[in-house]
């Protein structure tokens, strides 16, 4: 890119925006990624947009780790004090478009950009919460905290956490402490559990003592011990095989593969990595088994590659497929 770039319009902002959102939605297509990519060498103007947006320092082709800590930290401390709409007129003056109008237009309150505790692509992140309760964060997740003199609420908006209640020892009085998605509500019984939010259903897999499921559109309670696991959605608790006691695996930043066909594999190694990474259906079902590093994803696919019949196909170093080899 040769010269300065203009300063973005508000427009190209939003469209900056937008492509942020959708790429970071955790359903985005490849041919999405493609596109982004032609959207921001198309004008330098874009380049400097989303540069700006995600923070990133150097060449504005590379796909960017998000979000920025400077532009989280920044919206941190702003929501202490003054909430969600006035953080992002702080990030639109950080980002030098003075497009504070704009953003604040947007319906960022039900975001998961602005939640509360957030992690980025292939981060885990433990919180101690003031009650005591510690919280690990898994990959690409989404917090919101609703504690208050009657409860200890977590709101889940995206990904998955895994929660040891803690004691609340200052509290006037007991408090329940729950996950609330947008399924149904968990109730911890003193427990450690966690909680995987997906499109179709909330998963809950209890590794102590004792949770209670209630689907947002029943009456329907049920109570799930340590090594059990279960399925809802708004309508009914679904059981599930007990856990087999990998489940939490990703808290201390490996996945274990026990004969795991490798679109499921390929499926659960993805969430850690940017870009897209899929599996040729000649080798879907070739079954997987070992311990592999989610903190180091090349290195665990290379490691594939070395033990299996498959090879990395590389379209870009964000766009990966693998193939059968020879």
């Amino acid at each position: 890119m040769s010269g300065f770039a203009r300063e973005p319009s508000p427009a190209v902002v939003q469209q900056a925006i937008a492509w942020m959102v959708r790429l970071q939605s955790g359903s985005a297509s490849p041919t999405a990624w493609d596109e982004c990519l032609r959207w921001r060498e198309a004008a330098p103007e874009h380049a400097l947009a989303w540069e700006r947006l995600q923070g990133i320092q150097g060449r504005f082709a590379s796909m960017p780790p998000v979000p920025a800590a400077l532009a989280q930290q920044t919206m941190d401390a702003a929501r202490k004090h003054m909430g969600r709409r006035k953080a992002m007129g702080l990030l639109a003056v950080a980002m030098g478009t003075g497009c504070t109008a704009l953003l604040l237009r947007q319906p960022w309150s039900d975001s998961a950009l602005l939640a509360d505790l957030r992690t980025g692509v292939g981060e885990v992140r433990r919180v101690v919460l003031a009650d005591g309760s510690v919280l690990l964060m898994d990959t690409a997740t989404a917090v919101d905290l609703r504690f208050d003199e009657n409860e200890r609420r977590l709101v889940l908006l995206k990904g998955r956490i895994a929660l040891s209640s803690g004691t609340d020892a200052g509290a006037q009085h007991y408090r329940p402490l729950m996950v609330q998605t947008t399924h149904g509500r968990v109730r911890a019984l003193g427990t450690r559990f966690q909680t995987h939010l997906q499109e179709d259903g909330t998963r809950v897999q209890v590794q102590s003592d004792a949770v209670e499921l209630r689907p947002h559109g029943s009456a329907e309670v049920r109570v799930l011990r340590q090594g059990q696991q279960a399925w809802f959605d708004t309508s009914q608790v679904y059981e599930l095989q007990d856990s087999d006691g990998d489940g939490d695996a990703w808290t201390d930043g490996v996945l274990v593969a026990r004969s795991m066909p490798l679109s499921v594999f390929v499926a659960q190694l993805g969430r850690y990595r940017f870009g897209h990474l899929a599996c040729d259906e000649r080798v879907a079902q070739l079954r997987i088994s070992g311990v592999f590093s989610l903190k180091d994803t090349e290195r665990s696919l290379d490691l594939l590659q070395k033990t299996w019949p498959i090879e990395l196909r590389r379209r870009t170093r964000y766009w990966v497929t693998l193939m059968p080899r020879g």
